[in-house]
Parts: C-alpha cells; sequence; structure tokens
C-alpha cells in the first residue's frame, strides 16, 4: 500500500504545532504560562496569537489523522484484533510517557478512544457525523459543567500561590517522578469525563474524511464556504470572550476555542492538500510526520530535560518570547534530525519498537 505523504504533512504540522502550546506546561505543568504583574505587549500578542490561530488546532488534527489512520491500517492488517494490539500498546507508551516524562501526555485518550472508534470504521456516513457531533460536543458540554463548578483565580509571578507552586516543583529525579505520578494520575481520572469523548468525535470525522477523500483532494467547493463562515463567526466569538476578559467565562471561551478548532483543523487539511496537489513537496514535514511518535516523545524528553536540569528557574524569567524561542529551537532540531535519519532508516526507533511489539503479541496469539 503506497504512503499517503499528505497524512505525513499534516502529522508533521500537529507535531510540530503542538510544542508551541505544550512548551509553557514543560515548565510548570500545574499552571502552563504565569502572567508577569505587568504583562508585556509581547505576552499579549502571543497570548492573542496562540487563541485565534494555535490553541486545539494541533490536537484536532491529531484526532482526525487518527481516524483516517485506523481506516488505512484496517485495510492493512484486515482484523480488528490486529488493529487492537496496536491500540494497546500506544496506551502502554502513553502511560510511561505521562508517568516517566511529562504528565502532558496525549497517547492514551488517543489509544483509548481509538478502541470505541474502531467500532465505526463500517459505520455509514450518515452515522460517523451524527455520532461524531454528539460525541464532540457531549465533551465540549461536560468541559463547561465540570469547568463552571470551580473557577480558580488566575495566579501572577510573585504572588504567595505563585511561590506555593514553585515550592512545590520537584528538586530532583525521585521529585520528578512523584510530581508526573500525582499530576498524571489525575489526568487518568479526567479523561474520560472530557478528553476522551470530544477527542472520539475528532477521530469518527476523520474515518469520514478520509473516506470521502478529503485527505487527497481537499474541501469541496460547496463546503468550503461554510467552514470559513464558521471559522469566522467562531473567531469573532472568541475575539469578544477574551477582550471583555471575565474570568469566570473562561471556561465558555475555552470552549468556544476548542469548536474553532475543529473547523480551523479542516482549513489547515484542505491547505496542505491544495498545496501538495500545486507540487509543493513540503519533505523536511513529511519526515517529521513519518517519525511522529519518536518527535512527539523527543519534545518531552528535550524539553523537560531543558526546564528541569539546564534552566530550572526559566518559569520565573522567562517571557512569552523566550518560550516562543525554545520551541523554535526544538522545531529546528526536528526538523534537521527527521530527514538525515530517514536517509538510513525507514521508520522511526519508537516507530520500530511499537512495530515489533505488536507483532510479538500477534505471534503469541497465535501460538
Amino acid at each position: 500500500m503506497l504512503r499517503n505523504t499528505n497524512l505525513d504533512t499534516i502529522r508533521g504540522i500537529a507535531v510540530l504545532g503542538l510544542l508551541f502550546l505544550n512548551i509553557y506546561y514543560f515548565a510548570i505543568f500545574e499552571t502552563g504560562y504565569v502572567n508577569l504583574a505587568t504583562i508585556p505587549l509581547s505576552d499579549t500578542v502571543i497570548d492573542w496569537v496562540n487563541v485565534l490561530l494555535l490553541d486545539g488546532r494541533f490536537r484536532s488534527l491529531f484526532c482526525l489523522l487518527f481516524g483516517a489512520a485506523l481506516c488505512i491500517q484496517i485495510d492493512k492488517y484486515k482484523e480488528v484484533e490486529k488493529l487492537k494490539t496496536r491500540l494497546f500498546w500506544i496506551v502502554i507508551f502513553g502511560l510511561l510517557h505521562g508517568y516517566l516524562l511529562w504528565p502532558g501526555d496525549i497517547l492514551v485518550t488517543y489509544g483509548l478512544a481509538g478502541y470505541f472508534a474502531v467500532k465505526y470504521l463500517d459505520a455509514t456516513e450518515r452515522k460517523l457525523i451524527t455520532h461524531g457531533a454528539a460525541f464532540g460536543f457531549g465533551g465540549i458540554g461536560m468541559m463547561l459543567l465540570l469547568g463552571s463548578i470551580d473557577v480558580a483565580d488566575p495566579i501572577i509571578r510573585g504572588s504567595e500561590a505563585y511561590d506555593a507552586v514553585v515550592d512545590d516543583l520537584p528538586k530532583d529525579v525521585l521529585g520528578h517522578f512523584i510530581h508526573n505520578g500525582v499530576f498524571y494520575s489525575i489526568m487518568l481520572l479526567v479523561t474520560p469525563l472530557i478528553t476522551l469523548w470530544y477527542s472520539l468525535g475528532l477521530m469518527l470525522a476523520g474515518i469520514y474524511l478520509f473516506r470521502t477523500q478529503v485527505f487527497d483532494v481537499g474541501i469541496s467547493k460547496k463546503l468550503m464556504p461554510l467552514v470559513v463562515f464558521s471559522v469566522l463567526l467562531l473567531s469573532i466569538v472568541t475575539m469578544y470572550l477574551k477582550a471583555i476578559n471575565i474570568h469566570a467565562l473562561s471556561v465558555l471561551l475555552d470552549s468556544v476555542v476548542w469548536m474553532n478548532a475543529f473547523v480551523s483543523a479542516l482549513l489547515i487539511v484542505n491547505w496542505v492538500v491544495k498545496l501538495r496537489l500545486s507540487g509543493l513537496n513540503l519533505s523536511w514535514l513529511q519526515a517529521v510526520g513519518r517519525l511522529a511518535l519518536t518527535c512527539y516523545i523527543l519534545q518531552s524528553l528535550l524539553a523537560v530535560s531543558f526546564f528541569y536540569w539546564l534552566v530550572p528557574n526559566g518559569h520565573a524569567q522567562y517571557t512569552r518570547i523566550e518560550y516562543v524561542a525554545v520551541a523554535l529551537l526544538l522545531t529546528l532540531i526536528q526538523l534537521t534530525l527527521a530527514p538525515v535519519y530517514l536517509r538510513f532508516f525507514n521508520q522511526g526507533p519508537l516507530e520500530y519498537i511499537l512495530r515489533k511489539l505488536c507483532a510479538m503479541h500477534q505471534e503469541r496469539q497465535y501460538v
């Protein structure tokens, strides 16, 4: 089966783009970026760019791609059990990532959502749309419900609340593992309530997009005006909610951003497909996309090492510009290493291990 290079390119954008949102949480997972008492203009600009152009887009892309990948893998393996074996090992990779490296892992959510999405591989297009919408809006509804129960006040650097968070940060390797264990366990408890169902809804959308060849030819001219209008409308609502800056409405802002992220992800898919059809290669992004699992874990390894061991006081010193600079550096490393690596090997080290583990599991079942 020929590899779909459009999917690789989109996956490369997703894995690199995700870094620019996660970078703040590598420094302090509990809070992410903590504002200064006096917010510099550059922080404000970057914050608005994140909300309007980046937040949620790359997670949404990953979910859409995950749904498409399920279609490809069922054609490859021909058996649902083989596909479930792969999902099982993705969950294991995620658990190791969350507990050992960084508690912001997304692999477990995708692996578990994939188990449910497998049941829809033979579903009609109508069922994919209706059930996908139900799961997606259900996840957003749960976020609104749970998020509105207790909206904590924002903290600023130098406050007592900030100092308390800093005092609890791990000081050594053992503390790092304990910190990860506590917060990742909390993440696992929250996952079935919110992100699992939202991710499942997007995966069903990904299956639908793959079946209707959107990843090959782009969004139809008939549908494009609706997608563009939805992005514009949701962006206007986002700007209004952010401009009035009522903290009690922050969870509503997040829900609008999630919805905007989905339709914006559709535009990104269409943009990449059209560029590829025009003859643009984008080989560096393709290389990162082919090594997506390895690059995703590598990001955590490099960023955690940077903020915990090389610049442990970065959270107290850095503005958003410095965080973006670190993300750009890590992006450059991946864009440089991935194409070079693929000159000598056909797949990434973690992709290779995943394939071998799946094969070993199947051999044991056969025996």
